[in-house]
């Protein structure tokens, strides 16, 4: 199943059996909100009037897509947590045990207009396959990607990409995306303030059990 997402963009794993996630864009007064953590120390570089949220990881394999290319991204979330980073059907907690080591427990929120530039979601569970395989010892999704050297779930994950403004649902691990041409400032300041709910903060960050879901076969 997996030479599916590896030969064209627009496939989505909740389209083929897979259980999407259930978080879904958040339209507010005509414009888009996401989320992002971040470390208590970065902030008042992140809110200074020149700051912002900076744009660092290249998109890789940004040759075979043309619109994304020189593309640098910066990253968040749907929701302040996603129930898929929490307590996936497929990859447990995995998501967050992966953020815990990247990111702090400061939960931004950001909300941009509509037509702002660059913004798309993608799915992370391409890439979680091949990290769950070398953690937990075998694939979750069993999309039978070469682990070896990552690039097939590189691929299916660049071939993810869908513009914000399309999203309407379908994948199994949803990330936000701000794509911007060369590294920079992606978001500036004005459209960042701290979220008024801080789930990383609390004891509990696990929401309702998910009903168990078999992999499509």
């Amino acid at each position: 199943m997996g030479d599916l997402f590896l030969l064209r963009s627009g496939e989505l794993l909740g389209d083929h059996g897979f259980v999407a996630d259930p978080g879904v864009v958040e339209r507010t007064g005509g414009g888009v909100t996401y989320y992002r953590y971040s470390h208590a120390r970065h902030l008042d570089e992140i809110l200074a009037a020149d700051g912002g949220l900076y744009a660092r990881l290249p998109v890789v394999g940004e040759e075979l897509e043309p619109e994304l290319a020189g593309g640098h991204i910066t990253e968040g979330f749907l929701e302040p947590l996603p129930r898929w980073l929490v307590r996936s059907p497929y990859f447990g907690d995995l998501g967050l045990e992966m953020l815990r080591k990247v990111a702090g427990e400061l939960l931004l929120r950001v909300s941009l207009p509509a037509d702002f530039p660059g913004l798309y979601v993608t799915d992370f569970a391409h890439s979680l396959e091949c990290v769950h395989l070398a953690t937990r010892g075998a694939p979750a999704l069993s999309l039978g990607y070469d682990c070896s050297n990552g690039k097939e779930a590189m691929l299916a994950y660049l071939h993810s990409y869908v513009p914000v403004n399309e999203y309407r649902g379908g994948h199994v691990a949803p990330v936000f995306n701000v794509v911007r041409r060369g590294s920079g400032i992606a978001v500036p300041s004005r459209y960042i303030e701290v979220a008024q709910t801080q789930p990383l903060r609390r004891r509990d960050t696990a929401p309702p059990a998910l009903p168990g879901a078999a992999t499509p076969r």
